[in-house]
């Protein structure tokens, strides 16, 4: 079998990735590789992946990469579309660190090349897809205002940070919600949807997310004076339906409005929003995870809808 690994291009360079291309190669792996200088690279990359019937396509890079790369292999043909391996090499690191993708170069890319695919699905805003989370509202300004060098100086720490510093003077925005629940109007300051669970540097947004039950998982949190700090945290950990501030949904669809551009983070690219529709594409990718992934539900796949999370 033949893979392709693309790398970032500020990666390239790193002592470990080489060492492990390296030991790969000696343990007889035809293993190529192809080092990103622009955008839309990733997708030159993938289409001719593609083209040639490859399998399986490495990706060595944070968040963003994968953004890029997910984008770049929807727009393939399914049944050309090679499964999906990742070596995390961001600053956050956000659906690796989730799904348990080791963090040196060795590991992951031994789990790339040796492990097996299996089918995941995937979020769509609009004509724009997602792998991991859209995070809206005060955590996607957080991410957007995080300048590069405190995030290569601190990693995920930074965006903790940022946010301390920016939470007084965050305005809420007025939003209007379409769901299979009900439609609602609220002044939130976050607003995550999510594939997986964690964006920003480790925080779980949407804990009960899974990567193959053909659902989206939805918080909501109104704005809120101090005085109530102490039923947010409760619903928070709570995580009900029809709560005062906090509403979680699993959905396989939503709309949304808002009165002004939104800002949301797609796996870690910034951009607004005055309007979209999300939906889930279930099974769409291939990836490789590690066998215990704990956001991979083993269960008969008829269950899934109906499990009680």
């Amino acid at each position: 079998m033949n893979f392709w690994l693309i790398v970032n291009g500020k990666g390239v360079g790193n002592p470990e990735l080489r060492e492990a291309v390296d030991r790969i190669r000696n343990e007889g792996v035809n293993l190529s590789v192809r080092v990103t200088w622009e955008s839309g690279d990733i997708a030159r990359f993938l289409e001719e992946a593609g083209d040639q019937n490859l399998d399986r396509i490495i990706v060595a890079g944070g968040d963003g990469t994968l953004h890029e790369a997910t984008n770049a292999l929807m727009g393939i043909e399914s049944s050309r579309r090679p499964a999906l391996g990742i070596i995390p090499m961001g600053t956050a690191n956000d659906f690796a660190t989730a799904t348990g993708i080791p963090n040196p170069p060795l590991d992951a890319l031994s789990l790339a090349v040796h492990g097996t695919p299996r089918a995941i699905d995937v979020a769509r805003i609009n004509d724009l897809y997602f792998l991991n989370m859209a995070s809206g509202g005060f955590g996607a300004k957080v991410t957007s205002d995080t300048p590069p060098a405190l995030k290569k100086l601190l990693g995920g720490g930074a965006y903790s940070l940022v946010g301390i510093m920016q939470a007084w003077r965050f305005e809420p925005f007025r939003c209007h919600l379409q769901t299979r629940d009900g439609n609602y109007e609220r002044d939130l300051i976050v607003l995550a949807i999510g594939n997986g669970r964690q964006a920003g540097g480790g925080q779980e947004l949407t804990p009960r997310a899974l990567l193959n039950d053909g659902l989206l998982d939805v918080l909501t949190v109104e704005s809120f004076s101090l005085s109530r700090i102490g039923n947010a945290i409760h619903e928070l950990r709570e995580l009900p339906t029809d709560g005062e501030l906090v509403r979680y949904h699993q959905l396989t669809s939503m709309d949304f409005q808002s009165e002004t551009p939104l800002p949301i983070n797609l796996d870690g690219e910034f951009h607004e929003f005055t309007q979209a529709t999300i939906k889930v594409c279930p099974g769409a990718l291939s990836i490789i995870l590690p066998d215990e992934c704990r956001l991979m539900y083993e269960g008969k796949p008829a269950d899934r809808h109906g499990r009680g999370r």
